[in-house]
C-alpha cells in the first residue's frame, strides 16, 4: 500500500503526469481501480440481492417502513451537518498530516454532536412520524453517527490515489459481515431489530478496518489553514446534500406520513432494485471519476474525452439494464420477493429510468468536484429540489406510490438539464457532440422499450405470449446492433487515445 507521503500529488507531479507518457500511467491506473471497484461493485450487489432475497420473506413491508423512516431521519442529521471531509481532501492539490488531524476532528465532533441532537429529539420523532417504535429506533441508531466520523480520513488519500485494492477488500468483508449479521439476526428476531442491529455491526467492522486500509495515527487538531479550506469547500456542499436529502429523501418521509409505513415500505423495495441493479454503481463511477478529474484540471482536452467516455459507458450499461428490468418487472417482483409485493410492479417501472438519470447525474457530478467547482452542483441541485418540493404531495396524493416515483423522476430529468447547462460552462461547446450521442441512445432504448411495454398490456400481465417474446428478442437485437455498430467504435477510439 501507498504511504502517505507518496499519496500527496504536488502541482509539479501534476504538471509532469501531464507529460507525454502519463496519459498512458494515468489509463492504467484507472483502468486498474476500474477493475477492483468494478469486482467489488458485482460483489457486492450479488450479496445484497441475497441478503434482500431472504430478509423481504422474513420481514414485513412495516418493518421495512419504519426502518426506512429511521434511516432517513438520520441521513438527515448527516446532511445538515455534511461538509464534504473526504471530497475536499482529494480535490486539494496537497494534503499534509495536519490536514487529515483537523478533519478527523471535525468527523468525530460532527458525529458526537448529530448523535445528541437524534437521542435528544427521538421522542418528537416518532410522535410527528406517527410510529410508535420509530423513537427506540432513533436512540440506537444514532450511534451510527459516531462510529462512520471515527473512520480513517486518509481513505481520502487511498481515492485520490486510485489504489482501491484494499478499499474494496475492506468493503467486502464489511459487507459479508453485515450481510450476514442482518441474515442470522432476521431469523432469530423476525423484526426491524435484525436491520438495524445488522448495520451497526457492519458500520463497527468498517471503522476498525479503515485503520487498516489507510493508517493514521489518531490525533485532534483544529489547525486554522486547515480547518478554512475544508470550511470553505464544505459550504457549497452542505447545501448541494441538503438538496439531495429533500429529494432523495424527504419524499419517503411524505410517503410514510400520508401512506403510512406499510406504503413507505413498498417503495423501498420498489426503490431498492433501481438501487440494487445501477443506482449503487453511481458510487463506483464517482469513486472513480473524482479523483481524474482532479489529476486533469490542467488538461482540458484530456477532461473532455474522459467524460465523453464515461457519458457513453453510462449508456452503453444502464440504458439496456433500466429497460430490461422495466419489461420483465412483473416477473422479477413475485419470483425475487414474492408474490405480496406486486404492487410495486407500476413504480419499479418508473424508477428505472431515474435509474439512468442517477448514473449520467454521477458523471457530471464527478466533473464538477473534481474541477473544484462544486458550485455548480449546488446551484443545479437547488433547482432540483425546489421542482420536486412543488411535485412530490400533489403527484402522490393524486397517484399514490407510482406519483411518488414520477416525481423523483422528474426532478432528476430537470436536474440533468441544469448540470448540463453547468457542463456546457465548464468545459465549452465541446460537450455538445456528447449530449447529442447521450440523447440518441436514451431516444433510441426509450422507445424500444416503451413499445414493449404498450404491447404487454397492464403490470398484472405477465410478458410470456410468443408475440412479446419476440418483440423483446427483435428490440434486444436492434438494440445490440446500435451499440456494436455506433457506440462500440466511438468508446473504443476515445479510450485508445493517445
Amino acid at each position: 500500500m501507498m504511504t502517505q507521503g507518496e499519496m500527496i500529488l504536488t502541482d509539479a507531479q501534476m504538471k509532469q503526469g501531464l507529460a507525454e507518457p502519463a496519459p498512458q500511467r494515468l489509463r492504467h491506473r484507472i483502468l486498474q481501480a476500474g477493475g477492483w471497484a468494478g469486482a467489488g461493485f458485482v460483489l457486492d450487489k450479488v450479496i445484497a440481492a441475497i441478503q434482500l432475497m431472504v430478509v423481504a420473506r422474513l420481514l414485513s413491508p412495516a418493518d421495512f417502513g419504519v426502518m426506512a423512516a429511521s434511516a432517513t431521519i438520520v441521513l438527515a442529521f448527516m446532511t445538515i451537518s455534511e461538509l464534504g471531509v473526504e471530497s475536499a481532501l482529494i480535490a486539494k492539490t496537497e494534503v499534509d498530516r495536519e490536514d487529515l488531524a483537523v478533519a478527523w476532528t471535525i468527523a468525530i465532533a460532527r458525529g458526537v454532536a448529530m448523535a445528541a441532537c437524534l437521542w435528544a429529539t427521538a421522542d418528537v420523532i416518532g410522535q410527528v412520524m406517527q410510529m410508535p417504535q420509530l423513537a427506540s429506533l432513533l436512540r440506537v441508531h444514532a450511534w451510527l453517527l459516531v462510529l462512520q466520523g471515527l473512520q480513517s480520513p486518509a481513505m481520502a488519500l487511498v481515492a485520490k490515489s486510485l489504489n482501491l485494492r484494499l478499499r474494496v477488500t475492506m468493503d467486502l468483508v464489511r459487507r459479508v459481515i453485515e450481510a450476514g449479521a442482518i441474515i442470522a439476526l432476521a431469523l432469530w428476531l423476525r423484526n426491524v431489530w435484525a436491520l438495524l442491529l445488522g448495520q451497526l455491526m457492519g458500520m463497527c467492522v468498517g471503522s476498525l478496518l479503515s485503520f487498516w486500509v489507510a493508517p493514521f495515527k489518531p490525533r485532534l487538531s483544529l489547525y486554522g489553514p486547515a480547518r478554512e479550506y475544508l470550511w470553505g469547500y464544505g459550504k457549497h456542499l452542505n447545501v448541494t446534500t441538503l438538496c439531495i436529502f429533500v429529494v432523495m429523501s424527504g419524499g419517503e418521509l411524505m410517503i410514510g406520513r400520508m401512506l403510512g409505513q406499510d406504503s413507505l415500505g413498498l417503495y423501498q423495495i420498489a426503490l431498492a432494485i433501481p438501487l440494487l441493479l445501477g443506482v449503487r454503481a453511481t458510487v463506483l463511477i464517482h469513486q472513480i471519476s473524482m479523483p481524474t478529474y482532479a489529476l486533469l484540471q490542467n488538461d482540458r482536452p484530456g477532461v473532455i474525452r474522459v467524460f465523453e467516455l464515461q457519458m457513453g459507458l453510462v449508456g452503453f450499461i444502464f440504458i439496456p439494464l433500466a429497460a430490461a428490468v422495466a419489461v420483465f418487472a412483473p416477473v422479477i417482483v413475485p419470483l425475487a420477493f414474492g408474490p405480496q409485493w406486486l404492487a410495486i410492479v407500476d413504480p419499479l417501472r418508473v424508477l428505472c429510468v431515474y435509474a439512468v438519470c442517477a448514473g449520467y447525474s454521477s458523471v457530471m457530478t464527478a466533473l464538477h468536484y473534481g474541477a473544484n467547482r462544486p458550485d455548480l452542483q449546488m446551484k443545479s441541485w437547488i433547482g432540483q429540489c425546489l421542482f420536486y418540493t412543488l411535485a412530490i404531495v400533489p403527484l402522490t396524493i393524486r397517484y399514490g406510490l407510482t406519483g411518488a416515483a414520477v416525481a423523483l423522476v422528474a426532478s432528476y430529468l430537470v436536474g440533468l438539464l441544469l448540470q448540463g447547462i453547468g457542463t456546457r460552462d465548464l468545459i465549452g461547446t465541446a460537450v455538445d457532440a456528447v449530449y447529442w450521442s447521450t440523447g440518441r441512445a436514451c431516444l433510441i432504448g426509450g422507445a424500444l422499450a416503451g413499445a414493449i411495454l404498450l404491447m404487454s398490456g397492464p403490470a398484472s400481465v405477465t410478458p410470456s405470449s410468443w408475440v412479446l417474446a419476440a418483440a423483446c428478442l427483435a428490440a434486444g437485437g436492434l438494440y445490440s446492433s446500435y451499440l456494436w455498430l455506433i457506440e462500440v467504435p466511438r468508446l473504443k477510439v476515445l479510450w485508445e487515445y493517445r
